[in-house]
């Protein structure tokens, strides 16, 4: 399935436009805890997607416009079964082989942010299409002990 193109119909869905600024993920976050108040989801999908969003997001801010801005435009999704997040914006090409990202050394000040993001997520996928970058994050939903 193509990164970017939203799957079956979801039960809830929420969407931000923006431009990277001061502030943008702030709105980012805002956008995810709205989605988070619409449904009570348990923690161990709740704290692990709104890192990888937050992670994800602040890497296009800060990465995607070498400086200059970013128009970005977050959809997130809420499926019986799964949380989706799609962040599409018109920077820099995302250097990344999502194949390879492991987490820097200890002592490394930076570059955490997509290993983090691949730990906490079941599918991240990023592709380049039509001068956009196009991240889709998913975290399959903890069913309920029988």
């Amino acid at each position: 399935m193509a990164p970017d193109q939203p799957t079956e119909g979801p039960s809830g869905r929420w969407e931000l436009s923006a431009t990277t600024r001061e502030g943008t993920l702030d709105r980012i976050m805002d956008l995810t805890a709205e989605m988070f108040a619409a449904e009570q989801l348990d923690d161990s999908d709740r704290m692990p997607f709104e890192l990888a969003v937050a992670e994800i997001g602040a890497n296009i801010i800060e990465h995607a416009g070498h400086g200059e801005l970013v128009t970005l435009t977050l959809q997130l999704q809420l499926f019986p079964d799964r949380l989706e997040a799609w962040f599409v914006d018109n920077g820099n090409p995302a250097r990344v082989d999502l194949r390879s990202v492991e987490l820097p050394d200890a002592l490394a000040e930076r570059g955490r942010g997509l290993a983090i993001a691949l730990a906490a997520l079941d599918e991240l996928e990023y592709r380049r299409r039509t001068g956009t970058n196009r991240w889709k994050l998913v975290r399959y939903r903890s069913r309920p002990e029988s």
